[in-house]
């Protein structure tokens, strides 16, 4: 992964989360400060009211002078700061804290105007100006000619806060640096499939095709690349897998094809050598070479006219000429000739007419295979039925034969294919691959059950299409 896209996304992560928890941490400070603030304006407001019962109590003063001297004992409250004004004196009430046990001083001097006495630098003018912000004002009260003025001391507000500021500032930058490294463990966090996805990949060009899933745990939405990396890895193992099986298929089936093809040709060449040197000792010996090699030319064009069908099949070139057709008609059609060549060898059931929706010649190659392979591996009665219900028709051809094992079903329908017991009969061992692959064509399948000395039976399964026709149920035995 690029470290400039990891390194953007981690600043931008901490600027995220710490900035978030930075202001987290002001605004809390800030909510602090204001309820201090309320509560300095509440008691400014007590003290007012204090002054206006004594006054009330006691009937107006005469002087600034006398009304200071009768409130200042109780006026107790450090943040306030009382100014008695009329048109001759100014009298200031302030918390003295260096006279314990006094309540106030009262400091008396010529009227003029108020002057506030504000502490120097930048902290203190930001706290007074955010108290200012929060409403802090001072309130007053007239009594006649004489003005009381109830404001907050300055002084004692930066002095109760002031030691409060250093912890905030430990707070922001702890705050600050918790966002850090929790915006590190989110930016390593929500990049993980990223990162992972991108050095597999990096694996990948290097040359290790191995796969190696990422894991995901489905809490971000990077786990959809992963999870897309995740199948494509899987097709990719998938198509590793089924290259591998086609070399393999591939190097079997030359291996099969040129075993098949070298008989032949071995006896034609054979003969050939012996028509050539004129090595013959009888008349009917020309002849008999001469069948004996037409028969093996005829192997060899009927493997490879084999080989081609199964070609086109499987490489999709061959169209499907599906047509709804009568199978119970079809099957009869086909098998009747078979037993007529074959009396007594053949048992044909046959139930109520059934159709599917199949290329006609595709099963005429599948059934005749099937009914040919039977007779070949056994010398008794073969039985070919047709029936199912109404989803699916169902055509079984069964023997008497020796029978296969597991191993040797499984592999059956596997082009070339020919079990330890069957090498002796004539054939390529492509029947059965046609036979099977002529019904996947139409959406069907081809089964075997098989079993050692008992014998086999082979299932077409295809999916129903309505009937054209009923026929009574027939049993023919040797037609």
């Amino acid at each position: 992964m690029n470290v400039s896209f990891e390194r953007r996304a981690f600043i931008l992560s901490t600027v995220a989360v710490a900035g978030t928890l930075t202001v987290m941490v002001f605004a809390l400070a800030l909510a602090l400060y204001s309820v201090y603030v309320r509560g300095v304006g509440v008691q400014l407001n007590d003290s007012l009211d204090e002054i206006r019962a004594y006054v009330g109590l006691h009937g107006r003063p005469s002087s600034a002078e006398e009304l200071a001297k009768a409130v200042a004992s109780r006026l107790v409250r450090p943040q306030a700061v009382v100014y008695v004004l009329d048109p001759a004196r100014r009298v200031e009430i302030r918390w003295s804290r260096a006279t314990a046990g006094a309540s106030a001083t009262v400091t008396s001097s010529e009227r003029s105007q108020v002057k506030v006495a504000n502490p120097n630098g930048v902290p203190a003018q930001l706290l007074l100006g955010l108290a200012t912000l929060f409403g802090l004002v001072a309130v007053q009260a007239q009594f006649g000619d004489i003005s009381v003025i109830v404001r907050p001391s300055d002084v004692e507000l930066v002095n109760s806060v002031a030691p409060f500021v250093p912890w905030f500032v430990i707070a922001e930058l702890v705050a600050l640096g918790a966002g850090i490294v929790l915006a590190r463990l989110l930016t390593r966090q929500a990049l993980r499939p990223l990162a992972e996805v991108t050095a597999a990949l990096e694996r990948f060009a290097a040359g290790d095709l191995t796969p190696q899933p990422v894991g995901t745990d489905g809490r971000h939405r990077l786990d959809a690349l992963a999870r897309a990396y995740n199948g494509a890895i899987e097709q990719v193992a998938h198509a590793f897998a089924e290259r591998e099986r086609a070399q393999a298929g591939m190097r079997q089936f030359i291996a099969d094809a040129g075993h098949q093809l070298r008989t032949p040709l071995t006896v034609i060449r054979g003969f050939t050598a012996i028509l050539r040197q004129g090595d013959l000792r009888e008349k009917g010996d020309y002849v008999r070479i001469l069948d004996a090699m037409n028969r093996q030319s005829l192997a060899m064009g009927s493997l490879i006219d084999k080989l081609i069908l199964l070609e086109r099949w499987e490489s999709g070139n061959e169209p499907v000429a599906a047509e709804a057709i009568d199978v119970t008609q079809l099957v009869e059609d086909v098998v009747s000739p078979i037993a007529e060549a074959h009396p007594q060898r053949i048992r044909l059931e046959l139930g109520e007419a059934r159709s599917a929706a199949i290329d006609p010649s595709d099963l005429v190659q599948a059934v005749t295979n099937l009914v040919d392979n039977a007779l070949k591996y056994t010398q008794g009665v073969v039985e070919v039925r047709v029936g199912g219900d109404g989803a699916r028709l169902a055509i079984e051809v069964s023997d008497a034969g020796p029978g296969m094992n597991v191993e040797e079903a499984r592999y059956i329908f596997d082009r070339f294919y020919r079990g330890a017991n069957r090498r002796h009969v004539e054939g390529s061992g492509l029947g059965l691959s046609i036979a099977r692959r002529a019904i996947q064509r139409a959406g069907g399948t081809l089964t075997v059950e098989s079993t050692p000395d008992v014998g086999s039976r082979f299932t077409i399964a295809l999916p129903a299409v309505e009937s054209r026709r009923t026929a009574p149920a027939k049993v023919s035995a040797g037609v």
